[in-house]
């Protein structure tokens, strides 16, 4: 696949037309399923929904926060940086193909929450996995799944890239360095 502006484009609609729909679909979901419903556990409770509603960022920063500085920093920001990675993904010049599709991801799952946050001024989680509700994770939702897996194919090519080199360059032999 070649890396063009085309193709680049390509995949940010591509993702957005497939991960923003089934976000707000499963959010959608939660919402007439699971708000009034106790949580409903699968694979012996390491799995559970759960409905809430996340006023704030992840893990509910800024949760607290009223007017002018929520707006800024839950809604103004986030729209920002979302046109700048949707924009850098797709006409950078030197965006690596992996680079487009991790930001590509990470500005469709943003857009998700984005969404929630001008409709609702909440955004709807209702995932949850941990063990004995004492070790898990915050309730999430499909769109922070997207961009977290768009935060991992944008660290995991260039760690893989840098730990090879540091194994060749480990194996050289004192004569081969000089």
């Amino acid at each position: 696949m070649k890396n063009t502006v085309m193709t680049r484009l390509s995949i940010l609609v591509l993702n957005s037309l497939v991960w923003l729909p089934l976000d707000q679909y499963t959010k959608k979901i939660a919402q007439e399923d699971l708000k009034f419903s106790p949580a409903i556990s699968y694979l012996g409770g390491l799995v559970k929904l759960i409905y809430a509603e996340n006023t704030g960022a992840w893990g509910s920063l800024g949760s607290t926060w009223q007017g002018l500085p929520r707006e800024l920093m839950l809604i103004y920001l986030p729209m920002v940086a979302l046109l700048f990675f949707a924009g850098y993904s797709v006409i950078g010049k030197k965006v690596k193909l992996y680079e487009s599709i991790g930001l590509s991801l990470i500005v469709s799952g943003g857009i998700g929450n984005l969404i929630d946050r001008i409709l609702y001024g909440y955004v709807v989680d209702f995932l949850w996995m941990g063990f004995n509700n004492t070790i898990g994770t915050n309730i999430f939702n499909v769109a922070d799944v997207v961009i977290m897996a768009g935060f991992f194919v944008l660290i995991i090519p260039p760690a893989i890239e840098h730990f090879q080199k540091k194994k060749s360059s480990n194996q050289q032999t004192p004569l081969d360095q000089q």
